[in-house]
């Protein structure tokens, strides 16, 4: 992190962008600010954000790291991207719901050719283990962001190494409980859009059967991974499994 300058006398602009647990503001041209609302540390997440650029995953650039009064760093200054997310463009009729699940499998397996030498292996639980991958845990189409028409995968907040099946359960959990119960109404710009649950579905459907391996070995550590970040009310994260296991049932029976 010492190569990257620290930014501490450009006020933030206008916002952009609001997410569940964090906040984007212009900061001059071509650049953003992103900050989290409890002023969490983005140490990890600038991190790996910069290991997997160097391996060819195409991420928002980071330009620099903004420390708080105690010196912290608590924001991020980004490269402004300018498109619509995945989300948006398939709404809007731009992309098939079901190439936005292949989409999301394609990506998954992109970033878990990526090698984990070269991160800390204290990025945070689960422990370490030969096989373990990076992991970015919250992918989904509202965390993807078409520029020029390629992806780029927004949003490394919980990012780590772990199982491959940990990344693809916790996705296929996230399409899943909105199937369930529609998208958290905390759950920022997405949350306006209106989802229909069938597109989800339709998505979820497409992207379990593109995976090169079904999630469910982690199905079980990813609902409980889930359940804490209490996005839903309870008993729709066990229902979502319910869904992603029926769902799987039936990609075998074809």
């Amino acid at each position: 992190m010492s190569d990257l300058p620290p930014v501490t006398d450009e006020p933030p602009g206008p916002l952009l962008a609001r997410g569940r647990e964090a906040t984007v503001h212009e900061l001059g041209p071509g650049r953003v600010l992103r900050r989290y609302d409890d002023a969490r540390d983005v140490t990890a997440e600038v991190t790996v954000m910069r290991h997997v650029a160097r391996h060819g995953v195409r991420v928002p650039h980071v330009h620099a790291v903004r420390p708080d009064a105690d010196g912290r760093a608590t924001g991020m200054v980004l490269e402004r991207l300018d498109g619509p997310t995945l989300v948006e463009a398939a709404l809007a009729g731009a992309v098939e719901p079901g190439d936005a699940g292949r989409l999301l499998a394609r990506l998954h397996a992109d970033l878990h050719r990526v090698p984990v030498d070269g991160l800390p292996t204290d990025l945070g639980p689960p422990a370490r283990e030969p096989g373990h991958v990076v992991v970015h845990l919250d992918l989904h189409p509202a965390n993807v962001m078409l520029v020029r028409g390629e992806p780029v995968v927004i949003d490394w907040a919980i990012a780590r190494t772990g199982p491959a099946t940990l990344d693809t359960a916790m996705t296929a959990l996230t399409l899943a409980c909105a199937v369930v119960d529609g998208v958290p109404a905390d759950a920022g710009d997405v949350a306006r859009l209106g989802v229909p649950r069938w597109f989800v579905t339709t998505v979820l459907d497409a992207y379990l059967a593109a995976l090169p391996e079904p999630p469910t070995p982690s199905l079980d550590r990813a609902a409980a991974v889930r359940d804490t970040f209490g996005a839903h009310p309870p008993g729709v994260v066990q229902a979502g499994a319910e869904v992603v296991r029926l769902a799987l049932d039936a990609i075998a029976r074809r």
